[in-house]
């Protein structure tokens, strides 16, 4: 239990940390308001150091209550699950924040010779 919640907390760090630097970088700044200074200094910094903090002590509590080899199997299976819904999160909601399309088709396309 402790290794599942342990990785589900630093999952969601790394979430959050990765798509707020997404977010900084490919959209302006004045159109979000979740990207701005007071935002990140009073709630996303606190809520990244309370989570890495808890993550870390909880890891740091199963190294110590007989290491990892006392996992169960089923939570080992979790943090795979954790894991796995992370990266697809990630894989969903990243190019959402660039601003990318995922249809080909229904991007611009460039000519291929070049206008006489």
């Amino acid at each position: 239990m402790f290794i599942m919640f342990s990785v589900g907390l630093l999952c969601v760090v790394t979430l959050i940390a990765g798509l707020f630097s997404l977010a900084c970088r490919n959209r302006d700044i004045d159109s979000m308001w979740i990207v701005s200074d007071d935002t990140m200094l009073c709630l996303v910094a606190p809520a990244i150091i309370l989570l890495t903090a808890l993550g870390i002590i909880s890891l740091g509590q199963r190294l110590t209550q007989g290491g990892l080899a006392e996992v169960s199997t089923e939570a080992w299976i979790g943090t795979v699950v954790i894991v796995a819904a992370s990266v697809g999160i990630w894989r969903l909601l990243a190019p959402r924040i660039r601003g990318y399309r995922r249809n080909p088709a229904s991007a611009p396309s460039e000519p291929t010779q070049a206008p006489n």
